[in-house]
């Protein structure tokens, strides 16, 4: 190999090892990889290094993206969600095979994520409704969307990428087409419900939503799955106590105790008043603070300002929930502008007017300095605050409220949404024009027709993956124009050993896998698209059969949950842990990879 195959090779390593350690922005890693190759000569011309900017895949999914908005505010997931809750019934496999399969096809067209997104609401009523633990319905949900990740062009990121990266390298003499993975999806995803409905299910342990009594309100389940241990207890600040004229914010009881004030009730005159919790509110003497927490924090809290505390009676309680003072749970939604910011950046308390009493990620509870934890995808948060300022958590697109109420959605707009949805779909189907420019037009006429706001259309656009893809598709041509990829491909499969279809394919589709779960399914197409192809060109394949066993193997994501972001949505709702996942998606794994590479080879 020459200098520029070294420089290839070396950049693929350390752009790997960026991706998995996640050291610097995936975002900064991706876009330095052209400037390298740009720099060092490996892609000749400089200019062909920018070729990811221009690419059709990145076109394509951008107005992707905006469709998927497009289909969840316009209500045309809403109504899915609604006809799972209609027909739902009380039987557990009928509630699971529902769920996927209605989860499946959705996520065909719409965003994985976005479809559990939307889905989990519907579910967590049908759990309760039929008196099942979300932990028997999260996990074949969030499967479920990755499932339909096999089905269309759309469907995920790597799919658009490998399509359109087999119609360069193959200099436009091979396609695929925009429901030529359903051929092989649809029994993929047949398969892989039939093994969570059967087997799966069966699989997932006891956890403590389990051992959480099903019965009394969804509040107090709420109390028990976060922390059983804490309690509301009120306090009386007395006259000259120095939280008395303080504020909200500068007492800093969060943070200095671990307590959360959660309501404060005031005399006026012969009138009892409850107030709002707000960081600038001034706390009188003689207000009567409810607050939540443990044993040890409030009597600490108690013996530093010389204040008598006592644990609130049901009668308080009911009062309070009289009042409409409750808990509830929402999710930080996929694309949310609030990932990777604190509570206190945010200002969600002056922005909600609610509280955070804890977090809920990756089955651990965390409970201390909770406003300066920075928020991560997948993070469940309960709150607390009046029930009246739910409705802007409901509204808000950063977060999925897990116990919203029954609303009159409008849905005006759907049908308009799946006639735009079909404006993207068929031209290119038809061959009257390239995805792209149907994608695009189709994602336009979204928001001129109000079906998605221009700032939905803005803030759906993951421009981190986009990145992503402008930078490593470069990386994809560096290893094809050195010969690295081909090199691979004879190390992989080499010709003297006269490899049949079953060991060719089956190796795409486990590398593409592991590449997915260590990086994500973008950098897995793009860099295992070169290889892919000259692995059919070596092995006599038809290299649409070597693109899709890459495409199959990168949507095999079941065994971890940060392996897809589906995973990390219902690792909270669900109460999961990680050996849960492993436990269910390794036989889920295998079942896809063997359908997918005996249905390939056949």
């Amino acid at each position: 190999m020459d200098i520029h195959a070294w420089i290839a090779v070396a950049t693929l390593v350390a752009a790997m090892v960026l991706f998995i350690s996640k050291l610097i922005p995936l975002e900064a890693t991706a876009l330095s990889i052209p400037v390298v190759l740009a720099v060092t000569g490996t892609v000749n011309p400089a200019e062909a290094a920018l070729r990811g900017f221009g690419n059709s895949a990145v076109i394509s999914l951008g107005a992707i993206f905006v469709l998927s908005a497009g289909l969840k505010e316009s209500g045309v997931a809403t109504l899915m969600g609604r006809m799972l809750e209609r027909f739902g019934g009380k039987k557990e496999w009928r509630l699971v095979l529902l769920i996927m399969v209605t989860t499946c096809v959705l996520s065909a067209i719409m965003s994985n994520a976005a479809t559990v997104a939307v889905f989990l609401p519907a579910v967590l009523v049908l759990s309760r409704r039929a008196d099942i633990s979300p932990s028997r319905l999260m996990m074949p949900l969030g499967y479920a969307a990755i499932l339909g990740g096999t089905l269309t062009l759309i469907s995920t990121t790597s799919n658009l990428i490998l399509g359109s990266e087999l119609d360069r390298l193959s200099g436009g003499d091979k396609a695929l087409g925009m429901f030529e993975f359903a051929v092989l999806g649809v029994p993929i995803s047949v398969a892989g419900i039939a093994y969570m409905v059967l087997i799966g299910t069966r699989l997932i342990g006891k956890n403590r939503l389990d051992n959480t009594p099903r019965v009394g309100s969804f509040q107090e389940r709420l109390k028990k799955r976060y922390n059983p241990e804490k309690k509301l207890f009120k306090l009386t600040i007395p006259s000259g106590s120095d939280l008395a004229d303080a504020t909200i914010e500068k007492a800093s009881l969060g943070k200095r105790f671990q307590i959360e004030v959660v309501q404060i009730a005031r005399k006026k005159g012969f009138i009892k008043q409850f107030i709002d919790i707000q960081p600038d509110l001034k706390m009188n003497a003689g207000d009567v603070l409810f607050v939540d927490g443990r044993d040890e924090d409030a009597q600490k809290l108690a013996k530093v300002h010389s204040i008598p505390i006592e644990i609130a009676t049901e009668v308080e309680l009911e009062s309070l929930r009289g009042r409409g003072i409750n808990m509830a749970e929402v999710l930080i939604s996929p694309h949310s502008a609030f990932l990777d910011r604190t509570l206190i950046d945010i200002s969600f308390r002056s922005v909600f007017g609610l509280s955070v009493l804890a977090v809920l990620r990756s089955g651990k509870i965390i409970e201390k300095d909770v406003g300066a934890t920075p928020l991560k995808l997948g993070d469940a948060l309960l709150v607390y605050g009046p029930v009246r300022y739910f409705r802007k958590l409901e509204e808000n697109n950063d977060l999925v409220l897990l116990d919203r109420q029954q609303s009159e959605e409008d849905v005006r707009h759907a049908p308009i949404a799946l006639v735009l949805l079909a404006v993207a779909l068929l031209p290119p189907v038809l061959g009257l024009f390239p995805l792209a420019v149907s994608a695009l037009a189709s994602a336009l006429l979204m928001v001129a027709t109000g079906c998605v706001s221009l700032r939905g259309a803005q803030k759906a656009i993951d421009f981190r993956i986009l990145f992503l893809i402008i930078g490593t598709i470069p990386l994809g041509d560096a290893l094809f124009q050195t010969g690295v990829a081909g090199k691979m491909a004879a190390n992989l499969f080499p010709a003297e050993m006269s490899l049949g279809p079953f060991y060719v394919l089956g190796v795409l589709f486990v590398v593409s896998s592991l590449f997915s779960t260590a990086s994500n399914n973008a950098a897995a197409a793009v860099i295992l698209a070169p290889v892919a192809y000259a692995a059919a060109e070596a092995s006599g394949i038809d290299v649409s059969k070597t693109f899709l066993a890459v495409a199959y193997g990168a949507s095999c994501a079941f065994v971890l949950p940060f392996a897809h972001q589906c995973n990390l949505m219902t690792m909270g709702p669900g109460g999961y842990k990680t050996k849960d996942f492993i436990k269910v998606g390794v036989g889920l794994s295998l079942v896809m990879g063997t359908t997918a590479v005996v249905l390939l080879a056949i």
